[in-house]
């Protein structure tokens, strides 16, 4: 079994959870004996591959999948995909973004036959990996896809997060039992609300993460807005000790964004034993049950009160238990060569 994987060409300039998510399935597919290549449009042959695996549902993966199509070589996207409406009317930015949002998402609701390059690539995948039942319903409805292409993929997170310890980050900066945050600082992860919400709560907030090209604008909002509980830390490489021992440091993990699906960071930070608060928006119900508080994105007030509660309670091995029993890398490398077998009639 040979595997090409793909992407879109400026996946890598803004480096998140997608990302992440393509580097540690090689990883683990790797460790699991599967040839898997990062395809290299200027010197690979898509025919000396089984399986073409493409990571975002972006039309710019478009052409390569229908080359793939055309010689017989085996196509599964995964989809990485969400569409809500919240997001539109209460994202920060201009009305013109957000109207542009709101028609997007009504034509899918309203007309889900609508030809698009997402809907071609949906239809042109031999199968196809949500990382959720909630993502798979979500496009079958809209796409007017059905829903036997679908084989649900959970994101995953690496066991080593289990052993983080807390010192090294509180040598470091002199500071725990803090509120967290970590992910790509852009309108979608709605850190500005976040930043509302810990005005009058006697607790830093931590914040670990890089703005987005383009929204270098949003940053400075963040910053404007910001009390001096407020803590920027900038990016923390992926693999390090150091934010590894930022999740152990912390006392509760924030997920404030529109949508997740789930975040990779809450469940680094559930496995590393902090207390998470996420939004309502995405799957992240589907992943952390009644183990987590969730939150209604659009109102400060709601992340306020539900951050104080969580402020208020010891931690507990539940939410950790459940992450490590369910959605570590080695469990999702397995569901996913079930996948790869399936699409080849293995």
């Amino acid at each position: 079994m040979r595997i090409a994987f793909f992407v879109y060409p400026s996946a890598f300039q803004n480096k998140g959870g997608g990302e992440i998510l393509l580097e540690k399935t090689e990883e683990y597919l790797l460790k699991a004996g599967i040839e898997v290549v990062r395809f290299d449009t200027w010197g690979d042959r898509i025919e000396d591959f089984d399986i073409l695996h493409v990571f975002g549902s972006v039309k710019e993966c478009l052409p390569l999948m229908q080359v793939a199509k055309a010689r017989g070589v085996k196509v599964v996207l995964e989809s990485i995909f969400w569409s809500d409406f919240r997001r539109a009317f209460y994202e920060t930015g201009s009305g013109k973004k957000k109207m542009e949002m709101v028609m997007r998402h009504a034509v899918k609701v309203a007309l889900p036959f609508f030809a698009s390059a997402r809907k071609k690539m949906f239809e042109i995948s031999d199968l196809i990996f949500p990382n959720s039942e909630n993502e798979a319903i979500q496009i079958s409805r809209l796409f007017a896809v059905n829903k036997k292409k679908m084989f649900v993929v959970p994101n995953g997170v690496d066991s080593s997060f289990a052993r983080a310890q807390s010192e090294l980050f509180i040598s470091k900066f002199k500071f725990e039992d803090f509120v967290l945050s970590v992910g790509r600082i852009e309108p979608r992860k709605n850190l500005l609300n976040l930043i509302k919400a810990v005005k009058d709560i006697d607790r830093d907030l931590v914040v670990i993460g890089e703005p987005v090209s383009g929204y270098e604008w949003y940053y400075d909002k963040c910053k404007a807005e910001a009390g001096s509980n407020v803590r920027f830390l900038g990016g923390i490489e992926h693999e390090s000790e150091l934010l590894m021992s930022a999740y152990a440091a912390c006392d509760s993990f924030v997920l404030p964004g529109w949508f997740e699906t789930p975040g990779l960071a809450a469940l680094e930070a559930a496995l590393a034993g902090a207390k998470v608060i996420a939004t309502k928006g995405g799957s992240t119900r589907e992943y952390f049950k009644n183990k987590v508080l969730y939150i209604k994105p659009e109102k400060p007030k709601d992340i306020k009160k539900k951050l104080s509660k969580a402020l208020s309670c010891p931690k507990k091995e539940e939410l950790k238990n459940l992450v490590m029993g369910s959605y570590t890398w080695e469990k999702v490398a397995q569901r996913m060569i079930e996948g790869y077998n399936k699409v080849l009639g293995k």
